[in-house]
């Protein structure tokens, strides 16, 4: 059988037999996985973009045998969140509002880079329960009701910026069940049964209010 030399990572050659020709990408993943020195030999010609994140996210010091251009914007939105140090390969401009709400949520870092009109309101709302320091950049108009709730009950602190008729019954329901302390603001005539039914078994204090 055919040898092929190989360097290990202590320096030293080693003959391997041939690869068999029928393995595809997850084959030599598995064995750089063990191997790390296989990758002179491995066909990276063979790896398209997913194969690339899954690789990437763990074994990072594969990234000079990388054809980035393989990558799409959601192989790029995973794979920045724990290897930042990618950045400048990727084509920011092609990511959308919902790859700029995963990235920033866990490196912040890229907020220079962001074209913020992308982010639509569930995206906004996202990204500002557990990055609040980006408010002053957020299209306030563009939150609905939903994003309102799931945003107010991590960060009630906007509170100020909410435009309260974009409140449903179920959205309240929903909200005060979670944060009673906003019920000052609630039109209580919004509510319908199912509503009411919800809120009362989290807050019964409420049913004084209930027509």
């Amino acid at each position: 059988m055919k040898q092929t030399m190989v360097q290990s990572m202590t320096g030293t050659s080693s003959p391997l037999p041939e690869f068999p020709k029928w393995w595809g990408p997850s084959d030599w993943m598995e064995q750089l996985d063990a191997h790390p020195e296989y990758a002179s030999v491995c066909p990276w010609h063979l790896f398209g973009g997913m194969d690339w994140f899954m690789l990437l996210w763990e074994h990072p010091q594969f990234a000079e045998k990388c054809d980035w251009s393989k990558l799409e914007e959601w192989h790029w939105a995973k794979i920045l969140q724990k290897q930042p140090q990618f950045g400048d390969h990727c084509g920011w401009n092609k990511l959308e509002g919902y790859h700029w709400s995963m990235i920033l949520k866990e490196q912040p870092q890229f907020a220079d880079r962001c074209d913020w009109s992308k982010l639509d309101g569930g995206e906004w709302s996202d990204l500002l329960q557990k990055r609040p320091q980006f408010a002053d950049k957020c299209n306030w108009s563009k939150l609905d009701g939903e994003d309102w709730v799931d945003l107010l009950k991590k960060q009630p602190q906007f509170a100020d910026q909410c435009d309260w008729s974009q409140l449903v019954g179920v959205n309240w329901s929903t909200l005060l069940a979670f944060c009673p302390e906003f019920a000052d603001r609630c039109d209580w005539n919004k509510l319908d049964g199912d509503d009411w039914e919800y809120l009362l078994e989290e807050q019964p204090q409420f049913a004084k209010y209930r027509k």
